[in-house]
This record gives structure tokens, sequence and C-alpha cells, in this order.
């Protein structure tokens, strides 16, 4: 059996967005990305790169851990073909 963890980041961005009374068009600004890609983190269909966490953390005026936060899946069932 091969066990496989993949690192999922998850985030706290709306939270602290809204609590600034800030709009995902203002922080996408503020932050150099397209209000898209706020959407997307905030739905968790993007993983920001760890650059991106530091400047959204800044931004937003909180600790990286935060606004961010590290979650492994297991995956047990995974499987190659080929592999002897």
């Amino acid at each position: 059996m091969i066990i496989f963890r993949k690192l999922m980041i998850t985030n706290s961005i709306a939270k602290w967005r809204q609590a600034k009374g800030v709009s995902k068009a203002h922080l996408a600004r503020q932050v150099g990305v397209d209000r898209s890609y706020i959407t997307k983190l905030e739905q968790g269909t993007k993983q920001p790169a760890s650059e991106m966490m530091f400047r959204f953390a800044k931004y937003l005026g909180q600790p990286v851990e935060a606004v961010f936060h590290y979650e492994q899946s297991i995956n047990e069932n995974a499987s190659f073909s080929g592999l002897k």
C-alpha cells in the first residue's frame, strides 16, 4: 500500500477582509492580483504561493498563521500501474 499526503492550504481571507471592511477588488489592488484570484482563494479552488500568503497577511494586519491554515489530506487508495 502506498500512502500519499497532500498539503492543502485553506484560508480565512474572507473573514479578515470583511472585518477590515474592504471589497475583493480593493484587496486585489492592494496585494497586486486580479479580483478573480481573490474569489478563487476564498472559494478554495486556488492555492497561493508563499509570497502571496505574506502579502495578504501583511495587508490584513494578521500573522500568516491566522489567515492561512495547513491541512494534510491522506490518500491511501493511490496506486501506480507499472510499479513493482
